[in-house]
């Protein structure tokens, strides 16, 4: 016995999706199939580009855009440059504690303002002929700049860096006074002198010495704190 349904053949869907050279088409009843089916091959094939204004136009606007941000860029770039010349003067101070109290001899720091240099130079440790060693601390030590009684460790100019503007204020209230001289001693017992004149005596460091690092050009200011335990630090 035949089923009445047999006859009846499967037909395709005028709905179904085109051949399988083109599967991300859309379906044959669609509009936009139609429309897409009676436009030339070569306009469709053009169509999925870009125009020479348009290209044009994205080249203008991010040439804009780079002029725009170059000035930032560059100030951003100078900011960091007084960011590393701060941390690098935090550096020497923190050092010259270090080989104090790691040598055990005193070790002193000297910013000179009209040469723009910091320079680290180091007690001699005296040998007796009977065998024992004598260190020096900051107050027996007359002369610094002498190659017999002191050697030196390292510099740091800042001459060369741009737009860093760098002063040494002492402890004093409100803001410190600037002075173009001052030399930080530290013994090996991890006390901190100080003196802002040359073959003046040594006295206790009260208070925190700042050296104060700004861009002249953005005005970020960055500040190295040195406080009477010696132990540097960057300022926030």
């Amino acid at each position: 016995m035949r089923l009445a349904f047999a006859r009846n053949s499967v037909r395709s869907s005028p709905c179904s999706r085109p051949a399988l050279r083109d599967p991300d088409g859309p379906r044959a009843c669609s509009p936009t199939w139609r429309a897409w089916r009676a436009a030339p091959r070569a306009g469709r094939r053009g169509a999925r580009g870009f125009t020479l204004p348009e290209l044009l136009a994205v080249v203008v606007l991010i040439g804009i855009l780079a002029a725009a941000a170059s000035p930032s860029f560059v100030n951003g770039m100078r900011d960091r440059r007084v960011n590393r010349t701060a941390m690098e003067i935090s550096g020497i101070y923190r050092l010259a504690r270090h080989q104090a109290m790691g040598r055990g001899s005193a070790v002193l720091v000297r910013w000179t303002a009209s040469t723009r240099e910091f320079e680290v130079r180091q007690a001699r440790v005296e040998g007796l002929a009977t065998g024992p060693m004598i260190s020096r601390s900051c107050l027996n030590v007359v002369n610094w700049l002498d190659p017999t009684e002191t050697e030196l460790v390292t510099r740091f100019n800042v001459t060369g860096i741009e737009l860093a503007s760098v002063e040494l204020r002492d402890p004093t209230e409100p803001d410190g006074v600037v002075h173009d001289t001052a030399e930080v001693c530290f013994t090996a017992r991890g006390r901190t002198f100080v003196r802002y004149e040359l073959g003046a005596a040594f006295v206790p460091l009260l208070g925190a010495l700042r050296v104060n690092v700004t861009n002249t050009r953005t005005g970020l200011l960055r500040s190295v704190f040195v406080p009477p335990n010696g132990v540097a630090r960057l300022g926030l």
